[in-house]
């Protein structure tokens, strides 16, 4: 049986060490089953594969190693925000099944709304779009450990912390994701975005998708959507419209970030839009917003509490 990454199957028999038996979700009327890899030998293909495209990678690596170091030696640009992880990237692990259960919504526990994508490609205009109805969306407050100024509001601007105790949080894992920027800490946290979600609001958030993997094993059922670049053409037609000037070489690395980011962390996408207009996407990412307000959605087990009705 065919299937595809997003497929939900209905594994019936798991006699086979290499041949399960299944059926995709719809089609509980067909009278045979689908036989489908076992676990197992899935993984067994997908580390055959990896091999295949590793030694390819390494060839094309090799082939282009100048040129490529000289390539990001002239473009190199100074990082506003240095994030730090401590988790591992995704690119070596092995993906094959995911055990799913239905997830029913509930009306005052809104889903996180995370958007992953390239710089210039939209998601800050999409997440400014959304912010707009404060009655329905809000962003979790951030955490610093640099000194509080006048005009701010602790708890509203950010939650001012000591560097100490902002290190003991990072050790503790309480942030989605941290950096350092003119010696003083930022950082989002869980306990932020739980804050919005206990409040009846949806909390939009953009991240770097290394935070995904953080955010997966929390108990936020974060709902991930990928916002994609155009063709080349249509980048730069929009990229002008935001008043800003970029050059072919800057629109192609924003075309291959996006490409390497659906690579390795697309099995974390729930949606994914390509940004061709932006009002156009703005309506759809609208659209299944409430979608996932009221329809029921399948979401990994391990989400599923047993109590959960």
């Amino acid at each position: 049986m065919s299937f595809q990454k997003g497929d939900v199957l209905h594994v019936i028999s798991q006699e086979d060490p290499n041949w399960w038996q299944a059926y995709r979700e719809g089609e509980e009327d067909q009278l045979l089953a689908g036989l489908i890899p076992s676990k197992s030998f899935q993984q067994q293909r997908e580390i055959m594969k990896q091999a295949v495209v590793g030694d390819t990678r390494e060839r094309k690596s090799k082939k282009g190693k100048f040129l490529c170091a000289r390539r990001h030696h002239r473009r190199k640009k100074k990082k506003l925000y240095n994030l730090n992880y401590n988790d591992d990237t995704d690119s070596e692990q092995i993906l094959t099944y995911e055990e799913v259960r239905l997830y029913y919504p509930r009306a005052h526990q809104k889903r996180p709304l995370v958007l992953i994508g390239p710089q210039k490609v939209g998601r800050h205009e999409l997440r400014q779009r959304l912010m707009e109805d404060t009655n329905r969306f809000a962003a979790a407050v951030p955490h610093t450990s640099r000194p509080k100024k006048d005009s701010e509001v602790n708890g509203v601007d950010y939650f001012f912390i000591s560097r100490t105790q902002f290190e003991a949080d990072i050790l503790a894992g309480r942030f989605v994701e941290h950096g350092e920027y003119q010696k003083s800490y930022y950082g989002t946290s869980l306990d932020a975005i739980r804050s919005v979600i206990d409040s009846g609001k949806t909390c939009v958030l953009n991240l770097h998708p290394q935070s995904l993997k953080i955010l997966k094993k929390s108990d936020l059922m974060p709902y991930v959507a990928f916002i994609a670049p155009p063709s080349l053409e249509k980048l730069r037609q929009n990229c002008l419209k935001m008043d800003s000037s970029v050059k072919d070489e800057e629109l192609k690395d924003i075309i291959e970030k996006a490409r390497e980011m659906e690579e390795f962390y697309g099995h974390y996408f729930d949606l994914v839009l390509i940004n061709v207009d932006l009002e156009k996407t703005y309506s759809e990412l609208l659209h299944e917003i409430s979608v996932i307000e009221r329809e029921p959605q399948w979401v990994p087990a391990s989400w599923i509490k047993d109590d959960a009705t």
